[in-house]
C-alpha cells in the first residue's frame, strides 16, 4: 500500500512539474517565420529598349499569406537607376494576399551604348519578418541606329547591299520578337513535370559578326537571343541552386560541395547573360534568304586561351556535353566564372566536380542532346509523351520585315525535346 502511495505521489509530482514547464513554454513567444519574397517576371519578358515605351511587368510573391496589408518600397540595384522607372510602386499587397506587380519603363535618357543590367531591392524591409529569396533581372537595351555602326561595319552593310541586293541595316539594333516554348514535360522535379507552352516575348539586339567577311554576312544576338534569356536563367537555377531535392542537398552532395567551394547558392548575388553569335545569311534570292545558326563539331570547355581543357580525372578534354551539334547560345556567368577560374588553376575538387558533370556552366545544363538528329526518339503512343522535335531551320523575309527560327532544344530534366519557334518583325 505504501508504494502505491508513493507511485501516486510521484506521479503527481511528475504531472506537476510537466504541466508547469508546458506552461512556461507558453509563455514564451513563438519565433517569428520569416515571409520570403521571391521577385519573378511571368511572362519572360525580361528586356526594355531605351527611347521606347515598352514596359516590363515584374511580380512580388510572398511565400506565406500576410496578416495585414503591407506596402513595398521596391527599389532598383544596379549601375544607374536614373536609366529606369518604377510604376505602381510602392506595391500594395492586402491582408491574406501574397502577390503584388510593379512594372518598369525606359526613363528615356538615351545615353546607353551597352545593355545595362538592374536587380531589385525593397527599402527599409524588416530582416525580422522577410527576406528577398529570389531576385530578377531586367535588362536595358541601347537604341541602335545606323550612325553607331563603325566604318568597316557600314562598308561591310554597303557590300552586302551591292553584292546581294539586301539591307542588313533594318536588323542591326533592337528588334522586337513573338515566339514560344512547347515543353513536353515528364521530368522529375516540381518545375519540369507537366507540359506547357511558354510564351516569348520583348526583343534581342542584334550586331554585325567580328567573324563577318564580305561574304556571307554573319550577324550575332547579342543580347536575350530567341527571348530566352529569363527562361535559360530559370531553368538553370532550377535545375541547381533552387532544387533542393536532388542538386541543392542541405547536408550532403556533389552539388552542395560546388556551391560551397565557389561560394554560390540560392541567395548569392549573381550575373547571368546570354547571346547567340554566327547566324550566318545564305541562300539570298528574291528577297528571301536562309539563316544557318546550328553549331558542329565537340563542344569543348575552353581555357583563356581558347584551348580545351584535358582532365586527368575523366582523361579527356573536358565538354559541356556530349553532343556534335548545338544552338550554340554563349552565356556569361559569374558563378561559372569562378568555377572555370579554379579549374584553371589546377583546383582538384573543381576539376574532379566539372568531370563528373557537377557544374554551373549553363552549357552544361540547357541545350544537352543534339539537334541535327532526333536523339531522343520518343515514339508517341508508347512513350505517352509529344515528340516535338523538328529539324532546325530559319529564314529571313527581307520584303516582310521578318525572321522566323524553330528548332529544338531540352534541358537537363525533361523527357524529349522543347520546341522552339520565334518570329522577329521589324517596326514599320
Amino acid at each position: 500500500m505504501k508504494a502505491f502511495h508513493y507511485l501516486a505521489s510521484a506521479a503527481a509530482l511528475l504531472f506537476a512539474f510537466t504541466a508547469a514547464s508546458c506552461s512556461d513554454n507558453n509563455d514564451e513567444p513563438e519565433p517569428e517565420v520569416i515571409n520570403h519574397i521571391y521577385f519573378s517576371i511571368p511572362d519572360g519578358n525580361s528586356s526594355i529598349t531605351d527611347n521606347t515605351d515598352e514596359t516590363v511587368t515584374v511580380a512580388i510573391n510572398l511565400s506565406s499569406p500576410l496578416a495585414t496589408a503591407t506596402s513595398f518600397t521596391v527599389e532598383l540595384t544596379g549601375s544607374d537607376a536614373s536609366l529606369l522607372t518604377l510604376g505602381n510602386n510602392p506595391v500594395s499587397i492586402a491582408a491574406g494576399a501574397t502577390t503584388g506587380t510593379f512594372t518598369v519603363a525606359s526613363a528615356n535618357a538615351g545615353t546607353i551604348t551597352e545593355s545595362t543590367s538592374f536587380g531589385f531591392t525593397i527599402r527599409d524591409l524588416d530582416p525580422a519578418k522577410f527576406d528577398i529569396a529570389q531576385n530578377a533581372t531586367v535588362t536595358l537595351l541601347p537604341a541602335v541606329i545606323e550612325s553607331t555602326l563603325t566604318p568597316e561595319e557600314q562598308a561591310l552593310v554597303n557590300q552586302w547591299r551591292t553584292a546581294y541586293g539586301i539591307d542588313l541595316t533594318p536588323w542591326i539594333g533592337s528588334i522586337t520578337l513573338q515566339g514560344t516554348i512547347e515543353f513536353p514535360g515528364s521530368g522529375n522535379r516540381a518545375p519540369f513535370i507537366q507540359p506547357q507552352t511558354i510564351q516569348l516575348s520583348g526583343n534581342t539586339v542584334f550586331g554585325i559578326s567580328k567573324l563577318a567577311a564580305e561574304t556571307p554576312p554573319v550577324l550575332d544576338m547579342t543580347e536575350n537571343p530567341m527571348g530566352m534569356t529569363e527562361y535559360l536563367y530559370k531553368t538553370l537555377r532550377q535545375l541547381t541552386v533552387d532544387d533542393n531535392e536532388y542538386f541543392a542537398l542541405e547536408d550532403d552532395g556533389t552539388g552542395l560541395e560546388l556551391m560551397e567551394l565557389i561560394d554560390w547558392n540560392a541567395k548569392s548575388e549573381e550575373s547571368f547573360t546570354a547571346s547567340l553569335p554566327g547566324l550566318r545569311i545564305t541562300n539570298i534570292n528574291d528577297g528571301k534568304a536562309t539563316v544557318e545558326f546550328v553549331a558542329e563539331g565537340d563542344d569543348y570547355i575552353l581555357n583563356a586561351q581558347g584551348e580545351p581543357i584535358y582532365s586527368p580525372v575523366s582523361e579527356e578534354d573536358l565538354v559541356y556535353a556530349y553532343h556534335t551539334s548545338w544552338i550554340p547560345f554563349t552565356y556569361q556567368f559569374t558563378a561559372w566564372n569562378r568555377q572555370l577560374a579554379l579549374i584553371e588553376g589546377g583546383d582538384p575538387l573543381a576539376m574532379e566536380l566539372q568531370s563528373y558533370g557537377v557544374s554551373a556552366a549553363p552549357a552544361a545544363h540547357l541545350g544537352i542532346s543534339d539537334v541535327l538528329e532526333d536523339a531522343w526518339e520518343i515514339d508517341e503512343d508508347e512513350d505517352g509523351v509529344a515528340n516535338l522535335y523538328v529539324a532546325p531551320h530559319a529564314e529571313i523575309d527581307f520584303n516582310a520585315g521578318t525572321m522566323t527560327f524553330v528548332f529544338p532544344f531540352d534541358s537537363e530534366d525533361q523527357y524529349g525535346y522543347s520546341r522552339i519557334t520565334v518570329t522577329y518583325t521589324l517596326q514599320k
